[in-house]
């Protein structure tokens, strides 16, 4: 018989589990009083994901021998796969109990109250568990990802300082590490840990365009054009090398943008628990889940508060999941955006799961996510779960989910043109006018400005881009430099808080030959102050590939122009969609020399632009781009369809409003 448990435990080694079973079958009966054998069967079983029949063998192996502390740890195990968490810290307790220093028992116990959500507890466990075996990499890798759930980032860090010399060539901690300097603000911390895990291992996932990414944020270009070229020529190979984010700031191209979102999708964990989504058509209102971490002081939160308050509550039950926990006490935008939610819920410090268990108990029927791909707090792996038997993508992100769970994406004609739909996944429910929502009456500051408390010269043209540096490239150097070449009593406004970016632009502009008093740099404001001092610049030079969204927006309200090179993408296309539902296309360019010319036309006709300047003050209160009643209700009614369509079983399909 030892013989045959022999060969049982061989195919073990080499994962035949079900032939394993099947030889099990033959001796059960002579061996059904044998712990040993009982323990490879229950092992077996579990193996197999049969874990009912698991539990049943294990319990006769305690019965036998209830000193067994290995069966009452394997018992706690079966119990965890079932979700039947208060069986399972009950045999693990007991198998504790028998020997204290069984580490696999610590670490199941981690993993338990981590899904019952009793994160200090699990860490407590998980800590017991490396006390006994410091380098056990998931141990170690588990308790990073519970210190961030506990927002204890600088303890992460702590942490991961004591044990990468365990594993000195583990990319993957020195990525946590790297990811959590960027989430504490070090960003050259993050950047020389990055650089040194492309040393360890050049290939390893999105690390390249993490290095990108935070080099834009500085303005630095060195080795830029290698590396766009190294980043197309992966995602074309499908490899893992950048953010969907981070290509749409590079490059005007759907494809691309659509091939790294299929690459980046792969990273979501699909879960193994399956949920029941209700089909309830009987309710006389519509459950709307909106899904973001950006409710708050943040372009998103200025873009959705009118939306959101102006959601017909009769027919519509709105509920927030907030995802971040990044405003701050007196955030204005927080407090009102909670307060226009039926329900709000702070999601943040909860998991996938839970999330998906709440919007299915609260019968989400349709769930919004204004993130999809932006933000390092965005959950994605909500919506590849399925939240609600409807999903849409809707604001925060300029191009595809890549996900077939994603039904549908709200858009306009401008933005996705018939020729791009072939790019999304998703269908489109196109607006009338543009897809971006805003609002007219806005609160301005009561502070005072002017040019002169501004910095700003008295008989100078003012050109300004009020986007973020990291929207600026090389190119739109070369183009700000033609313009402000060829019109020399002007400057350039820009607004940045990064020293290293406006030293690093400083220096782009003095190889063109332009004056640095020609390029005049302002701090960051709060939008209220910003919105009453942008009114004294002359024109807003957009920025490409990536447009002006929310900028663009606050410019058209400000009453100041805002000329833009429309592309070939979503995120090229932003502001001249904004423009069209403004009834300014004149401001749309199509190509560089086009958008450099129309510049220097502007800046010397000076009737010229205080007709658009006036255009967009007198057009204030018609401008369909700031009607939030029109727009909400078209938002309603689009929802509506779609619940409609999902209720007779129908397909997904484009809508025109």
């Amino acid at each position: 018989m030892r013989d045959k448990i022999n060969e049982i435990l061989n195919l073990i080694k080499i994962n035949k589990f079900v032939e394993a079973e099947r030889k099990c079958e033959e001796i059960k009966t002579k061996l059904d009083k044998n712990v040993e054998f009982l323990h490879i069967y229950g092992f077996v079983f579990f193996n197999l994901k049969k874990y009912y029949q698991s539990i049943n063998v294990w319990k006769k192996a305690i019965i036998i021998d209830p000193e067994f502390a290995q069966g009452l740890n394997n018992l706690g195990n079966a119990y965890l796969k079932i979700n039947e968490f208060d069986e399972a810290i009950k045999y693990l307790n007991n198998s504790l109990k028998l020997k204290p220093d069984f580490f696999e028992t610590h670490y199941t116990l981690s993993e338990v109250f981590f899904h019952k959500g009793m994160y200090d507890v699990s860490l407590n466990n998980l800590n017991a568990a490396l006390k006994l075996k410091p380098n056990h990499l998931t141990a170690i890798t588990n308790k990073i990802e519970l210190l961030l759930k506990l927002n204890k980032k600088e303890e992460a860090l702590q942490f991961l300082e004591k044990v990468i010399p365990y594993h000195p060539k583990n990319s993957e901690l020195y990525n946590l590490k790297a990811d959590i300097f960027l989430d504490l603000g070090m960003r050259s911390s993050a950047l020389n840990t990055y650089k040194t895990i492309l040393m360890i291992d050049p290939n390893y996932p999105f690390v390249l365009g993490k290095v990108i990414d935070d080099k834009l944020k500085n303005c630095d270009w060195s080795e830029l054009e290698k590396n766009c070229s190294e980043i197309k020529r992966k995602i074309i190979d499908g490899k893992k090398i950048a953010a969907p984010f981070l290509v749409s700031t590079l490059f005007d191209s759907q494809d691309l943008q659509n091939k790294s979102a299929k690459i980046w999708i792969k990273q979501f964990k699909v879960l193994d628990k399956k949920f029941k989504l209700q089909k309830d058509k009987n309710e006389s209102s519509i459950n709307i889940g909106y899904f973001s971490a950006d409710f708050r002081d943040h372009p998103v939160g200025h873009l959705i508060s009118k939306i959101l308050e102006t959601h017909d509550k009769s027919k519509f039950n709105i509920y927030g999941f907030y995802l971040g926990n990044q405003h701050k006490e007196d955030d204005k935008f927080y407090h009102r955006i909670k307060k226009s939610f039926k329900k709000f819920y702070d999601v943040s410090k909860m998991s996938d799961e839970e999330i998906i268990s709440l919007s299915i108990n609260l019968n989400i029927h349709i769930a919004v996510d204004l993130m999809v791909y932006t933000g390092s707090q965005s959950r994605f792996g909500i919506f590849l779960n399925k939240c609600a038997p409807i999903q849409i993508n809707f604001l925060g992100y300029p191009g595809t989910s890549a996900s077939e769970n994603i039904d549908y994406m709200i858009a306009d004609k401008t933005v996705i043109p018939e020729a791009n739909k072939k790019f999304f996944t998703e269908k489109i429910i196109y607006l009338p006018n543009s897809y971006q929502p805003s609002e007219k009456n806005r609160q301005l500051s009561e502070k005072k400005f002017n040019k002169k408390n501004l910095d700003l010269p008295n008989d100078t043209f003012i050109f300004c881009c009020f986007n973020t540096v990291s929207k600026i490239l090389p190119v739109m150097i070369n183009l700000w430099s033609n313009i402000l070449n060829e019109v020399p009593k002007s400057i350039l406004w820009l607004i940045s808080d990064n020293d290293f970016a406006k030293k690093n632009l400083m220096i782009e502009f003095e190889k063109k030959n332009i004056n640095k008093k020609k390029i005049k740099f302002s701090d960051k404001l709060p939008i209220s102050e910003h919105l009453a001092r942008i009114k004294y610049a002359d024109l807003f030079l957009d920025t490409f590939p990536y447009n002006a969204h929310t900028s663009c927006s606050d410019s058209i309200w400000a009453g100041l122009p805002i000329l833009t090179i429309e592309g070939n993408s979503f995120q090229s296309r932003v502001a001249s969609s904004l423009l069209k539902t403004s009834g300014l296309e004149e401001l749309i360019t199509k190509n560089e020399k086009e958008y450099v010319e129309k510049a220097i036309y502007i800046a010397n006709n000076k009737e010229y632009l205080n007709n658009l300047k006036k255009k967009l003050i007198n057009s204030r209160d018609t401008n369909p781009l700031f009607d939030n009643q029109t727009f909400t209700k078209n938002l309603e009614k689009a929802y509506s369809i779609v619940l409609e369509k999902y209720h007779k079983n129908q397909k997904p399909e484009d809508i025109f409003l």
